[in-house]
């Protein structure tokens, strides 16, 4: 049976940004790499950090994302994925920061209707941010809905410098919700000039009532090991591997399994120039795990089925 927490997460309505490359290819979690522009999904304050243009899925179903100003920002995404879209802006203003998308569509007789708003700013006890979910497609999942909050801080903890934790709630519109709280400590190290690694550990509990069955699960440690490497002043290669140890696991009444029964690992590279006027481009690839167990079919396009697995991304900022 998947666990609890895969199901949980699975249950995204309307993301209003896209997967980046480069966070996928350090573990998939934005918020253990503060600056970074996936951050804003998470934490919407993080609009105001910069300006950007980028486009994602290059390689697959596009997307695309906008954000500029100088006091005031403002930003617009495109995503094809589902197209259900009507309307998908940012805006950002003295550390705060909004998010509202809008679905409209109507394909084969089934209309879609909804809207996700995300807000975010950095107060006194950190990063806080906010999003709320509604989707409904006329059919079983009617009104799905999830709401989500999101923490980060500084933090002096054994090892870590910081701290991060989100709470999650989800409801499938069929009778199936779930809840999940993530708690994790992490801090960044330096070796050596040009290498960054990320240690990463935490704990997170789940909770799932489907129709009635009722699943909880809990994590302990739920680990991640990621290193970013600089190659030249140009390129760059990233790494992770994650890991997940089920402390306890009860299926209505069950006890399921436990143990280490989640392991994932990716692999990542970097390119990013410097234009003439001081502004920077850059194209991020997720690296397919095929490229080391078939390279020549992967390079040559002959194991075409896992051609499009990897996140591609080129972002230009100013």
């Amino acid at each position: 049976m998947k666990n609890v927490k895969v199901i949980l997460i699975s249950v995204a309505l309307c993301a209003t940004i896209f997967a980046n490359a480069r966070i996928e290819a350090l573990g998939g979690d934005a918020g253990f790499w503060p600056g970074d522009r996936a951050n804003v999904e998470l934490y919407p304050g993080a609009l105001n950090d910069g300006n950007w243009v980028e486009f994602g899925g290059v390689q697959g179903t596009p997307s695309g994302s906008i954000n500029y100003g100088d006091d005031v920002k403002w930003g617009f995404n495109f995503d094809a994925a589902g197209n259900d879209d009507w309307m998908n802006m940012s805006w950002a203003k003295d550390g705060m920061g909004l998010s509202v998308a809008m679905l409209s569509s109507s394909t084969a007789g089934v209309d879609v209707s909804g809207f996700d708003v995300a807000w975010g700013q950095t107060m006194s006890f950190g990063e806080l941010g906010v999003s709320y979910s509604t989707k409904d497609d006329g059919g079983v999942n009617d009104a799905m809905t999830d709401l989500t909050v999101n923490w980060r801080n500084a933090c002096d903890a054994w090892l870590f410098d910081m701290a991060k934790a989100s709470l999650s709630m989800t409801d499938d519109g069929a009778g199936k919700t779930g809840t999940l709280l993530t708690y994790d400590l992490f801090t960044h190290i330096k070796p050596v000039d040009g290498v960054t690694a990320l240690l990463a550990m935490g704990f997170a509990y789940s909770t799932e009532d489907d129709n009635g069955a009722e699943n909880t699960e809990m994590w302990l440690p739920d680990a991640l090991l990621a290193v970013e490497a600089s190659m030249t002043d140009w390129a760059t290669v990233r790494a992770f591997v994650g890991q997940t140890h089920v402390f306890s696991n009860d299926l209505d009444g069950v006890d399921g399994d436990t143990g280490n029964v989640y392991t994932d690992a990716g692999f990542g590279v970097g390119f990013g120039w410097t234009t003439a006027n001081g502004s920077s481009v850059s194209l991020d690839m997720e690296v397919n795990n095929s490229l080391f167990t078939d390279p020549i079919g992967t390079m040559t396009g002959f194991n075409s089925a896992n051609m499009n697995n990897g996140e591609v991304t080129i972002s230009y900022e100013f």
